[in-house]
């Protein structure tokens, strides 16, 4: 057994992730860890780690590895100085346990009066030791070339501070430390976050060749298709177990929930006839008795629940602001970058009403023409031309523009100075309740942070929307619900994505970053 926990409890503050839960996962497993945004998944790997206080036991074989939602890099050093450090390695250190146990043994006088007992501690020790050296060993060098090789690392990235790369090359470096390590049990936290199409084809292809064990949390729907087998799923402080990928798990999940509808449907019309059975048995002594009897056998009844899907329940809508023009950005030979260009000759435009995706590889652009349509990095060369109604929204990837110290009410309320605007706006992206609305930023899961986020900006009516991988660290139900929010906008959105679900759905035009410039690839007709 690869992961063996029991009796697994873990709460944060007063809330209840899990209560009492217990699963194995096989030596070899891949499995796919879902649930909505703030139900616990992230606190679940911690805990697995030791970085989170719990109740109960977890046991794991081996040495683990965790990638982090979060790509958490020092900024100062090289892509080569990052690339060269170990990842940290977790492992549960029984072996160090062992060890002082026989040291223990070893102090004890009688034990010295039996050479052989001596003598096979003694080896036993040496044993010990060596395995705890290994675990505690370094990277190979063939190990940190075959990750570069493989994950297809630019040597010009390594040369270069960690703070000068774009998001997605980080995250790339992030996963080349993980790839590189000698780990057996990987806890991987949305490492699809930011990776361009050509890096998920070779995670995707490393994780299902992998010969350890996977645990992974991810909202693409591709991606759990092709290297998951099993679906462990957290909802209401318990774990719903699932054999099979994720296309699976819908169809098996539907069936289960039609099954219970239809035994919760019986279950209330069959109370319902008792019921009435016993309200005419009559008022005589002998038909009260026999009432009574009727009552306590409905008491004893095993109850059956209301069936729930656990959905993210929450129903959104954007609105833009009037605009006459028929085309809203027109991008006229543009050149865009920082000391020299990384983008050039840049002709497009965007109608009202147009969706576009935008995709390429990591480090060529993307985000950076984004921030210069916006105006935060300045524009080279040529032209961005908005229309005079314009209101243009930006969305980034890095969730830079929202204040972690604030309560989610703080952050919202400003822009309607109305406490029930304020909260009716809340409620629109799933924050409800005044444990919601009243907790801190920083406390916040990364989805619900994207939520908080994309609300901020859209409760301006931007006409324009630039979205930066919007869909990146959403729940599957907070994507799905959001996508049809998008088709039903009547702005313009240009977006940045490599979510293959999103980009189906939502995609007119897609514009791809080629050769230092941008050309269009697909139109669709709809």
């Amino acid at each position: 057994m690869a992961l063996s926990i029991k009796n697994l409890s873990i709460s944060l503050g007063s809330r209840e992730i899990l209560i009492d839960e217990s699963v194995g996962l096989a030596d070899g497993s891949k499995v796919g860890l879902i649930g909505r945004n703030g139900v616990g998944k992230t606190t679940f790997l911690k805990a697995i780690l030791g970085q989170v206080d719990y109740n109960g036991k977890i046991e794991f074989n081996g040495k683990a590895a965790y990638f982090s939602q979060q790509v958490e890099l020092d900024s100062n050093k090289t892509g080569w100085e990052t690339i060269g450090e170990n990842t940290p390695i977790h492992h549960q250190n029984q072996s160090e346990k062992k060890l002082q146990e026989i040291e223990q043994l070893l102090s004890r006088p009688e034990i010295h009066q039996d050479n052989d007992k001596v003598s096979k501690l003694m080896e036993r020790y040496t044993t010990l030791q060596a395995e705890i050296a290994k675990l505690k060993g370094p990277s190979s060098a063939n190990k940190v070339k075959s990750a570069l090789r493989t994950l297809g690392i630019k040597e010009e990235w390594l040369e270069k501070k960690i703070g000068l790369l774009s998001t997605g090359q980080r995250a790339i470096i992030a996963l080349a430390q993980i790839l590189s390590s000698d780990a057996d049990l990987l806890l991987l936290d949305e490492p699809t976050n930011h990776l361009d199409f050509k890096r998920l084809d070779i995670l995707e292809n490393y994780l299902r060749a992998f010969k350890g064990t996977v645990l992974m949390v991810t909202h693409d729907r591709y991606f759990l298709d092709r290297v998951c087998g099993i679906i462990l799923k957290i909802e209401k402080g318990k774990w719903v177990k699932y054999k099979g990928n994720y296309s699976a798990y819908i169809k098996t999940r539907e069936s289960t929930f039609k099954a219970q509808q239809t035994a919760y449907t019986l279950e209330k019309k069959y109370i319902a006839i008792q019921k009435d059975k016993i309200a005419r048995l009559g008022k005589s002594p002998q038909k009260v008795k026999q009432g009574h009897y009727r009552e306590k056998l409905l008491a004893k009844r095993k109850i059956i629940e209301k069936p729930d899907l656990d959905r993210s329940r929450f129903q959104t809508s954007f609105e833009a602001s009037p605009i006459q023009s028929v085309v809203v950005l027109e991008v006229e030979n543009l050149s865009v970058g920082y000391d020299k260009p990384l983008l050039s000759n840049i002709n497009f435009n965007i109608g009202l009403d147009q969706r576009i995706i935008l995709v390429g590889e990591n480090g060529m652009g993307k985000s950076t023409l984004f921030k210069t349509i916006e105006g935060r990095v300045p524009v080279l060369s040529g032209k961005v031309i908005l229309d005079p109604q314009a209101k243009l929204g930006y969305v980034d990837q890095e969730l830079k523009d929202l204040t972690i110290k604030a309560t989610l009410y703080d952050e919202i309320y400003p822009l309607f100075k109305d406490y029930a605007k304020t909260r009716q706006q809340l409620s629109r992206l799933g924050f409800v309740t005044d444990e919601d609305v009243y907790k801190p930023i920083s406390r916040l899961s990364m989805g619900e942070k994207s939520r908080l986020n994309l609300l901020k900006i859209l409760l301006k009516k931007p006409n324009l929307l630039l979205l930066d991988e919007p869909t990146n660290y959403l729940d599957i139900d907070a994507c799905e619900i959001i996508e049809e929010a998008f088709l039903n906008y009547k702005g313009a959105i240009l977006a940045i994505s490599h979510d293959r679900y999103f980009i189906e759905k939502i995609a007119q035009r897609i514009l791809k970053v080629s050769d230092g410039t941008i050309k269009e690839l697909v139109k669709k007709n709809e």
